[in-house]
């Protein structure tokens, strides 16, 4: 968290990593016995980038223009939303600490929309959504947001909405144009990235779930959502079993709802329940 381009309050990092006043300090302090400098102006945390640990690390991964060119078709030619690829581009970016990586990893038609968000981050601005298609009301709109935090592949980004007064997801993939505003943040001490599980839904608190499931299923679940294996476990043969946990249904919903007959053994009667109201949904008679 503290070598990426946003600094945190204490309460924040505490939030974030589900730690203790007592762990917080202790984590600070191996930091700097490893010889890295914290900057804690203004009560924020971050490492500080101009200390030579930092730059002998930098320099050991700078890479030419034609090198990144060489690099950046290697990273997009690995199947999209893979394990691998997220981790490399959000490493590359938190080493780097500036536009031009998030820019350079992504296409051309997503940087358009990134760069402004960055912008908008970094300078702590509002942004002009324009035609968002949201995928909870199912309609096209505009929108103005106060992003703070980009996921670690670039996908998606938490932002702060005034219109609702609520930080939200949003990919940016369903943003058809972003146009940052002069106009500053009006609810900074608002601003909180919520959880985000596995299936890339975003929520306040885990929710425990467990089932079983086919190897059709466990193959296909880790191909559309890479961090699913790490709650997954063999049973025997072509039987597995996930036992993790979910922000909210609507991700892991679609996908089991997709493969009837592959899952069972659901051992969450909340979402037995949102998944007998979606297929009431309906009627395959007709």
């Amino acid at each position: 968290m503290l070598s990426g381009i946003r600094s945190y309050s204490k309460k924040e990092i505490m939030e974030r990593l589900e730690i203790s006043e007592r762990n917080f300090y202790r984590y600070i302090k191996t930091l700097k016995d490893f010889g890295f400098i914290i900057d804690t102006s203004g009560g924020r945390y971050i490492i500080e980038k101009n200390n030579k640990t930092i730059k002998d690390l930098s320099d050991l991964l700078h890479f030419s223009e034609e090198e990144s060119h060489i690099l950046n078709e290697a990273i997009n030619s690995i199947e999209a939303s893979t394990k691998i690829k997220e981790n490399l581009i959000g490493k590359l970016s938190a080493l780097y600490d500036n536009d031009r990586i998030a820019i350079r990893f992504v296409t051309k038609e997503q940087s358009s929309k990134i760069k402004p968000l960055l912008e908008a981050i970094n300078n702590e601005k509002k942004v002009k959504v324009y035609e968002y298609l949201s995928s909870g009301s199912g309609k096209i709109g505009n929108r103005i947001l106060e992003p703070f935090e980009f996921t670690p592949n670039f996908i998606s980004v938490w932002a702060y909405e005034p219109e609702s007064g609520k930080n939200k997801l949003f990919k940016v993939k369903r943003m058809k144009s972003v146009e940052l505003t002069t106009e500053n943040w009006s609810a900074k001490e608002k601003h909180k990235a919520n959880l985000t599980d596995c299936f890339r839904i975003g929520g306040p608190k885990q929710i425990p779930l467990c089932f079983e499931m086919t190897l059709l299923a466990k193959n296909l679940l880790i191909e559309e959502y890479p961090l699913s294996e790490h709650f997954i476990s063999s049973h025997g043969e072509n039987h597995y079993r996930f036992n993790g946990w979910v922000t909210g249904f609507e991700g892991i919903g679609r996908f089991v709802l997709g493969l009837p007959g592959e899952i069972f053994n659901i051992e969450n009667d909340h979402f037995l329940e949102f998944l007998n109201k979606k297929q009431k949904i309906f009627n395959f008679d007709k």
